[in-house]
């Protein structure tokens, strides 16, 4: 089932607004799959654009550099109108990795995302 109904993804606009109100964070999840914790505005996301594939790509490539990339990480994903998505992470110099994605259901546009002491943010939230 998706995000909003069975027969329907929830659309840019629908999921800009919820995630409007994601700015801060009242808790930290914490699944035994992973080794960060993640807030709110993740879940949220997660839910609502029906991404929880997002949080094991969060993992893969957090783990496999977290001792280059222990600092700051901005995680930038971008889904086109063909339902394709590039995912991007960079630190303070450059961007250190990149992943095709060939189908998704998120919705279209560039959802920006923060990773900080092992914490994986919505981008309101830090």
């Amino acid at each position: 089932m998706s995000a909003t109904t069975q027969n329907s993804v929830i659309k840019s606009t629908e999921l800009e607004n919820i995630m409007s109100y994601c700015y801060g964070t009242e808790n930290y999840y914490k699944n035994n799959l992973y080794t960060f914790n993640y807030t709110d505005g993740i879940k949220t996301f997660c839910e609502k654009a029906d991404a929880y594939w997002l949080l094991d790509i969060i993992e893969s490539v957090c783990r496999t550099h977290k001792e280059i990339h222990n600092d700051f990480i901005l995680i930038e994903l971008s889904v086109n109108k063909d339902n394709q998505a590039t995912i991007t992470f960079e630190d303070a110099k450059k961007t250190f990795y990149k992943q095709q994605i060939s189908f998704t259901d998120c919705p279209e546009g560039t959802w920006r995302f923060y990773f900080d002491n092992n914490v994986f943010f919505w981008n309101g939230e830090y």
